[in-house]
């Protein structure tokens, strides 16, 4: 009985340790392996990359600049002289009076076509380099952009620059740009005068009217300001005179004056609009 009774309890202890075991076994741990097939998922998909915008929120994009939207005179000056003091980086070819090299002494003007007589840009450099560089030599110059009332693009500070990659002028703006990547000369001069040629509805405010006797006729321009910051930014030529009750319109309710015209380039320091016409006045 005794010997019976033993067998019994050595069989429950042998159970209850058995059933122990089971219990501290944990089951088969997957997640190692979808781990590893989420890490390669993860290095297989494409890397999305935030590029900024040509034209940030709050800057005029002259692709939809029309003349039947108002555009602020403050934002049509800013725009107009985005590029001022900016540093760029060009390439294009050395203008050569004659002979088939040039010695790059003060300056230099480029063109966008070795042998071609457009000048479009001009460099001029702080130190004389004596510098020889053939006419179908593509040279690539830095410096800081400096407005000309001649409406020509002068680079000042200019240094001759080896090893710049070039970079394809429609992924640049004024306000999307390194300033180290270089862009070709003959981009870059159409895009700095983007504006020009544009017919615009200039909105600001009133300044004053003035009539200025040439010998090839009467000029009357009107000038407009910015309506917040009260700085000069348009100056507009109007076709003809202003008529006596449209100019006292414009004196009593200055604000919000909006004249049409087209860009033709600097004027004294501001944007120059010719064949003015008033739209709301």
């Amino acid at each position: 009985m005794k010997s019976l009774l033993g067998m019994l309890m050595l069989m429950l202890i042998v159970l209850a340790a058995g059933c122990g075991e089971a219990d501290q076994q944990e089951p088969a741990d997957s997640s190692g392996a979808e781990s590893v097939e989420d890490a390669q998922v993860a290095e297989d998909a494409p890397v999305e990359v935030e590029v900024a915008p040509l034209y940030p929120e709050g800057t005029l994009d002259p692709s939809l600049v029309t003349a039947d939207v108002p555009v602020a005179a403050g934002a049509l000056f800013n725009a107009f002289y985005a590029w001022d003091e900016q540093t760029v980086v060009i390439q294009g070819y050395p203008f050569v009076h004659y002979g088939d090299s040039i010695t790059i002494e003060d300056d230099i003007e480029l063109v966008a076509v070795a042998g071609e007589r457009d000048k479009l840009v001009k460099v001029t450099f702080p130190e004389t380099l004596n510098l020889r560089i053939a006419a179908d030599e593509l040279v690539t110059v830095s410096g800081t952009v400096d407005y000309s009332w001649t409406g020509r693009i002068e680079l000042v500070e200019g240094i001759v620059v080896t090893d710049a990659v070039v970079v394809p002028i429609d992924e640049v703006s004024p306000y999307a740009y390194d300033g180290t990547s270089a862009v070709e000369v003959q981009g870059f001069f159409d895009l700095f005068n983007i504006w020009i040629g544009m017919e615009v509805t200039v909105e600001g405010y009133y300044i004053s009217t003035t009539t200025s006797s040439l010998s090839s006729g009467d000029v009357v321009r009107i000038d407009l300001q910015d309506s917040e910051t009260r700085s000069k930014c348009a100056a507009c030529e109007m076709t003809g005179d202003i008529p006596e009750d449209i100019s006292a319109g414009m004196t009593e309710n200055r604000d919000g004056v909006q004249i049409r015209g087209i860009i033709e380039g600097e004027s004294f320091n501001i944007v120059g609009l010719v064949e003015c016409e008033l739209v709301n006045r």
